[in-house]
């Protein structure tokens, strides 16, 4: 196909240069006026064409240099990094064991969920706790606990990443970056950092069955003395909206005080949430205990609704209920990939990549000759359509002086 093409370019060419030798002899400046336009837009055709070549550099308008320029976030930085990374190759490089991962149920045993502070926490001022992932694998929310060493206690925030679609299960959770996480938390603890001692940390208990909503559950409590108290929260992702819900509290100290005359408010006692209703998507259950002796009380399960709405008391003497389990945690399983196993991966990703650049070769090499090719169509259509322009004044020339020659009478 090329060289075929290129035979025809080559002979409109050698057409369109005696064309030129011919009508540039006779001094006609209409024809001399077309040919030297031309002569222009093949020259832009033709810097166009070169600059294509050129790899990215300084030859360039102000208005590309200033896109160019443009500053990024620190979320595109970091995506282009992590896109454009390239691990070490050395040769001497010993084989390093490769631990496998698994995603397993998060909410089992059933609200067992829960967040402790490393004191790693007051070196960092920083960490990102272990996250959930929803049912429907498009969410992972993790909560990110600040250390404020001044008055040596501590605050928490509940983000969100949405994952990507593109990649497996597993892969999804693997890659997961804060990089890429929503910008503004779900739900914040208090910053008061006034009080010191104080310690507030917020975790995630479990999705509903529609991965629509997150129960959460906020601790606030004293360094040197333990838990204060056990807040309830949901999260609706329709809403895009934390709801706390002190409406369960108020009910168990109300329902102990009228009808066994005790009062909680003068006891240790908490609320531990385990889930939600596995047959109603809005109802959240809770446990409760009161610590009044040696062996826990229990105060009985209770739920509510999402909207804090409807306190019930579901059981007084079965500390079981029936809990819905959906979301997922990633662990790391105790066997590791066997080093054959990686070698063979390894050996096979490095013919991918042969196979890759080898294929990225031949088509740039095709596009390149495209490139060419209809960069030499555009200038032979341009040669031709100045070619009949100039048959055409010439036709013009012909018929004028044919009238002139036949309406000549003489004196």
């Amino acid at each position: 196909m090329f060289s075929t093409l290129a035979g025809v370019i080559v002979a409109t060419k050698v057409h369109f240069a005696q064309a030129k030798y011919k009508f540039t002899r006779k001094n006609d400046q209409q024809v001399a006026e077309m040919i030297y336009r031309n002569e222009v837009d093949k020259g832009d055709v033709k810097e166009k064409y070169q600059k294509s070549r050129l790899p990215e550099s300084g030859y360039m308008t102000v208005a590309e240099y200033e896109a160019k320029s443009k500053p990024k976030t620190r979320k595109e930085i970091s995506a282009t990094i992590l896109d454009n990374a390239e691990f070490p190759k050395d040769e001497n490089m010993v084989y390093v064991p490769k631990h496998k991962f698994k995603l397993v149920k998060y909410n089992e045993p059933i609200g067992t969920p829960e967040l402790t502070l490393p004191r790693k926490l007051n070196f960092d001022r920083q960490i990102n706790a272990q996250g959930i992932v929803s049912g429907d694998y498009t969410k992972l929310v993790y909560p990110s606990v600040y250390y404020y060493a001044e008055s040596d206690c501590t605050s928490c925030d509940l983000f969100l990443i949405n994952l990507d679609p593109k990649l497996s299960n597993l892969e999804k959770v693997e890659k997961a970056n804060v990089v890429n996480k929503e910008k503004a938390p779900l739900i914040s603890t208090s910053k008061d950092i006034d009080v010191r001692f104080v310690f507030r940390t917020l975790t995630p208990i479990d999705f509903s069955a529609d991965n629509n909503k997150l129960v959460v559950k906020e601790k606030i409590g004293y360094r040197h003395d333990g838990i204060w108290k056990t807040d309830l929260w949901v999260y609706d992702f329709n809403k895009k909206q934390g709801i706390k819900l002190p409406q369960i509290r108020d009910s168990i100290v109300s329902y102990w005080k009228e009808l066994h005359n005790i009062n909680l408010k003068e006891k240790r006692w908490d609320i531990y949430p385990l889930g939600f209703d596995s047959s109603d998507d809005n109802r959240v259950v809770v446990s409760a205990y009161a610590y009044t002796g040696e062996n826990p009380k229990f105060l009985g399960i209770w739920s509510i609704n999402t909207d804090g709405s409807m306190p019930k008391l579901e059981s007084i003497d079965n500390p079981s209920f029936p809990i819905s389990t959906v979301g997922y945690r990633l662990v790391e399983e105790e066997d590791v990939i066997p080093m054959s196993e990686t070698e063979f991966t390894a050996k096979k990703a490095k013919q991918a990549e042969k196979r890759k650049k080898k294929q990225e070769k031949a088509e740039k090499k095709f596009n390149d000759s495209l490139t060419k090719v209809e960069y030499k169509r555009k200038i032979q259509q341009m040669d031709m359509e100045t070619l009949l322009k100039i048959q055409e004044r010439r036709n013009y020339l012909k018929q004028t002086k044919t009238k002139s020659v036949d309406g000549y009478t003489g004196d």
